[in-house]
C-alpha cells in the first residue's frame, strides 16, 4: 500500500467520516463491527470517535457556529462529518492527541473529491479550536436541541431537564432479565459486576465480553432488556393459562416476560425480518408464542385475550442514552403525526380486550401527545374502559416511575432501585380495564 494511503489512523477517521455522515442525514448509527475492523483496537476506536462526535453533537453545534462564520459549506462530502469529529477529539477526546485530531480530520478532508477545496477551511477552524479548547461554553442544555430542552422544561421543570440533558453523555449499561427461578452466579467470569434491579432484572455494569459470549447465553437463561421497558409487562399481574396479545411484539423481551410467566402468547408484527428476529430469541429462550405477520389495525377474527399489550410506534425520544442521534432527526411536528397511528392502534387494540380484561398500552417516548395525552383521548372515546392506576405493589415496592395518576412515566435520570447508577430509558406506560 503507498504511502498516501497509509497515513496511520486515516482508514479509522475516514470510515468513521463515512458512518457520521449517514447519520447526519437521518440514519440511525450503527456500530462498526468485525466485518468493518478485523483489529478490535480499530473498532473500538472508530466507534468512540463516532458516539463521542454524536453525544456531544448540539455542544459542536455552538463551537461551528463560531469558527464557520459562513456555515458549514454545502454539498462538500465528508467535510462536516470530518470537521465533527476534529472538533469531539479536540476538546472531548485529548488524550488521542491533538496533531493527530488536526492532521486526520485535514487529510480525511484533502482526499474527498467533494470536500478537499475546503482543506484550508478546516484546517483553520480546527487550529481555532485548538487555542481556545479551555474557553469553550459547553452547557448541558446544548446537549439536545433547544425546542426539545424547552419542552422538557416546561413539561418535567428546569432541574430535572438539565438532568436529562446530561444523560446524553452516559453509556448505558446492560440490563438483563433472567427466566424465573434463574438467577445469575455473581463469581462467574462475565457476571463479577452484576446487581439486582427488579426480580428476575439484574444490571451488568461492566462487561468484557459480547452478550453472545456471557454465561448462559446459548443456554437461553436470559435476555437483554432496559429496566424500564419490562415494567410494562409487570403491570399485566399473574397470567398462568390466560390469553395475551402482544402488539408490534419485536424484539421479543416482552414476549419472553409473557411466556416466562405462564400466559398463552400470540405475538403480532407486521414487519417479516423483525418477526423472524423475534422467532429466533424466544427459540434460544425455549418459550413458545403464536406469531402473526399482520398489521395492528387489521386484525379482525383474531378474538378476545385477557391481556393485550400495545407497545406503539413512536418518537423513541426516550432511547437517547443509547441512540442519541434520535433527539437531532426528531421534529416538533412528529409528535402529532405519530399520535394519530398511535390512536388508530390503540382503538384497533381495544377490539380485542375481553371483558374485565387489561389493555396496557406503552411507548419508549419522553413526549406527552405519545402518552398522557393518548391516554387521556382514549378514554373519552372509549366509556368502556377505566384506568387501572399503577400501585407501587405492582413494580415490586418501586414508586419512583409512578406519578399522581397512575401511569408509568420513567425518565432517564429516575432514581434505580437497590442504589444502582446508571439511568434507564425514558418509558411510558398506562394499565386499562374493560368494564363493559
Amino acid at each position: 500500500m503507498s504511502a498516501k494511503t497509509n497515513t496511520a489512523g486515516l482508514a479509522v477517521r475516514r470510515a468513521a467520516a463515512q458512518r457520521l455522515q449517514l447519520v447526519l442525514t437521518g440514519a440511525p448509527f450503527i456500530p462498526f463491527g468485525a466485518a468493518d475492523f478485523e483489529d478490535g483496537r480499530e473498532r473500538a476506536l472508530a466507534n468512540r470517535l463516532v458516539t463521542t462526535a454524536l453525544r456531544r453533537h448540539g455542544q459542536i453545534n455552538k463551537v461551528l457556529d463560531k469558527v464557520l462564520e459562513k456555515g458549514t459549506p454545502k454539498r462538500a462530502g465528508l467535510f462536516e462529518p470530518a470537521i465533527r469529529l476534529g472538533i469531539a477529539q479536540l476538546l472531548f477526546l485529548p488524550e488521542l492527541g491533538d496533531h493527530a485530531a488536526l492532521h486526520l480530520a485535514v487529510e480525511t478532508i484533502k482526499r474527498d473529491r467533494r470536500a478537499s477545496r475546503f482543506a484550508k477551511l478546516a484546517n483553520a477552524a480546527l487550529r481555532n479550536v485548538q487555542r481556545q479548547a479551555e474557553s469553550w461554553p459547553l452547557r448541558a442544555q446544548d446537549l439536545v436541541p433547544d425546542w426539545m430542552f424547552a419542552r422538557w422544561t416546561k413539561r418535567y421543570g428546569e432541574t430535572q431537564a438539565l438532568r436529562m440533558a446530561e444523560m446524553v453523555l452516559d453509556q448505558p449499561p446492560l440490563d438483563l432479565v433472567f427466566k424465573k427461578g434463574v438467577l445469575p452466579e455473581q463469581d462467574e467470569a462475565g457476571f463479577a459486576h452484576i446487581a439486582p434491579l427488579l426480580p428476575q432484572s439484574y444490571r451488568l455494569a461492566e462487561r468484557e465480553a459480547s452478550v453472545a459470549d456471557l454465561p448462559a447465553y446459548e443456554d437461553g437463561q436470559w435476555w437483554v432488556q432496559d429496566l424500564s421497558s419490562t415494567l410494562p409487562a409487570r403491570l399485566a399481574g399473574p397470567l398462568e393459562g390466560k390469553k395475551v396479545l402482544d402488539l408490534c411484539a419485536a424484539p421479543g423481551g416482552k414476549t419472553a416476560q409473557f411466556c416466562d410467566l405462564g400466559g398463552l402468547v400470540t405475538a403480532v408484527e407486521i414487519e417479516k425480518d423483525r418477526l423472524k428476529r423475534l422467532q429466533e430469541n424466544l427459540t434460544r429462550l425455549n418459550f413458545h408464542a403464536k406469531l402473526l405477520e399482520a398489521d395492528v389495525t387489521q386484525l379482525d377474527g383474531a378474538g378476545e385475550f385477557d391481556v393485550v399489550l400495545l407497545d406503539a410506534p413512536c418518537s423513541a425520544t426516550g432511547t437517547y442514552r443509547r441512540h442519541p442521534e434520535v433527539l437531532w432527526h426528531r421534529k416538533e411536528r412528529d409528535f402529532a403525526q405519530r399520535a394519530g397511528l398511535q390512536a388508530e392502534m390503540l382503538d384497533a387494540a381495544a377490539k380485542r380486550v375481553a371483558k374485565d380484561g387489561q389493555l396496557i398500552y406503552c411507548t419508549c417516548s419522553l413526549e406527552p401527545e405519545e402518552g398522557e395525552n393518548q391516554i387521556e383521548q382514549f378514554l373519552d372515546r372509549h366509556q368502556e374502559f377505566v384506568l387501572a392506576p399503577v400501585q407501587a405493589d405492582d413494580l415490586h415496592g418501586w414508586s419512583a416511575p409512578i406519578d399522581v395518576k397512575g401511569y408509568v412515566r420513567a425518565l432517564p435520570c429516575l432514581e434505580l432501585p437497590n442504589g444502582c447508577t446508571g439511568g434507564t430509558d425514558g418509558f411510558f406506560a398506562a394499565r386499562l380495564q374493560r368494564v363493559a
